[in-house]
């Protein structure tokens, strides 16, 4: 599987690529921002498979504007976390939630998950 990950924390990226490799899957590309993150989805690469994001993305942003984009695709994702609960307003996309702190098993689970809708 392709996947695209949306990480503002370098070294939880780091050990995202690390886990996704370990899992057999390729790192399609890492996104600190959202904007990083549109510019593989608006790009001529190719689409990811599924994605993986970070819910909170340094000071007063979020994944939300790239969970979108991801439903009008069709790309199935899932959040990844440390907060408890998401504030998910105005028709925002749901997805399954990946809780931080986090190991190599919750992330397969995950992926497994997401991979039924593929």
């Amino acid at each position: 599987m392709r996947i695209l990950v949306v990480e503002d924390e370098p070294l939880l990226a780091m050990m995202l690529e690390e886990y996704l490799a370990e899992l057999g899957h390729e790192l399609l590309g890492s996104a600190a921002t959202a904007a990083q993150a549109f510019e593989f989805l608006d790009g001529d690469g190719p689409t990811p498979d599924l994605a993986l994001l970070d819910f909170s993305l340094g000071q007063d942003a979020n994944s939300l504007p790239v969970a979108r984009r991801l439903r009008d695709l069709r790309v199935p994702f899932a959040y990844l976390t440390g907060h408890f609960s998401l504030d998910l307003e105005n028709g925002d996309p749901e997805a399954p939630i990946v809780t931080k702190p986090f190991n190599l098993a919750d992330l397969d689970a995950a992926i497994r998950s997401l991979q039924v809708t593929v």
